[in-house]
């Protein structure tokens, strides 16, 4: 009996969190923590933090907190995608690792998971585009991104933090790269985005 009369108080209190919320961002125009919508978390960048790297940043955006690392090696470090459709190198890799403790919680450290290479992926292909070309910067690049805090989208600040630790590295991206998360909610026809 316990156990139930508990699973519906847990939905009841979670309803009325979600419906006040609701009410402060539709009424008010303003979120839980205070803000406006189109308002962002405070945002702060140090580079070249770590001496024995090519280049490295952190990128903090309120309590998200993403350290980069970029090391350059040869074009013959490029990795090797071998398909079954074809075969193609890699020059340019972008790891993403947000270990369990950057939101509290006791997990196992393993391999990456779907959620793990997706923003790697989208940071990576947010970053492609202003790559030089080989002829240009002839180097294999990895850029490896460690979540340190998370409270926000980790995507856009390791692509923020990406940018910035490519630059510390002396790669000359053809223009820079920053990233910024949006949410949309609908209130009958009203649209309300929230910007982040």
């Amino acid at each position: 009996v316990y156990k139930e009369i508990k699973k519906e108080y847990d939905e009841a209190f979670t309803l009325a969190v979600h419906k006040d919320v609701r009410k402060g961002i539709v009424e008010d125009e303003i979120r839980p923590d205070g803000r406006k919508l189109t308002e962002i978390r405070p945002l702060s960048s140090e580079v070249g933090l770590l001496p024995r790297v090519h280049g490295s940043a952190i990128f903090t955006r309120g309590m998200t907190q993403a350290l980069n690392i970029v090391t350059l090696a040869p074009l013959s470090y490029s990795q090797i995608v071998d398909t079954m459709e074809r075969d193609h190198e890699r020059r340019y890799m972008h790891h993403y690792n947000a270990p369990g403790y950057t939101v509290g919680e006791v997990r196992r450290l393993g391999s990456p998971g779907r959620r793990e290479i997706g923003h790697g992926y989208l940071a990576e292909r947010a970053l492609t585009a202003v790559l030089p070309d080989e002829t240009v910067f002839p180097y294999a690049i990895r850029s490896v991104t460690e979540i340190m805090s998370q409270n926000g989208s980790t995507s856009m600040a390791a692509t923020c933090s990406s940018c910035l630790a490519l630059m510390d590295a002396g790669v000359p991206l053809k223009r820079p790269v920053s990233g910024i998360a949006m949410g949309l909610m609908m209130e009958g026809d009203k649209p309300y985005i929230l910007s982040d």
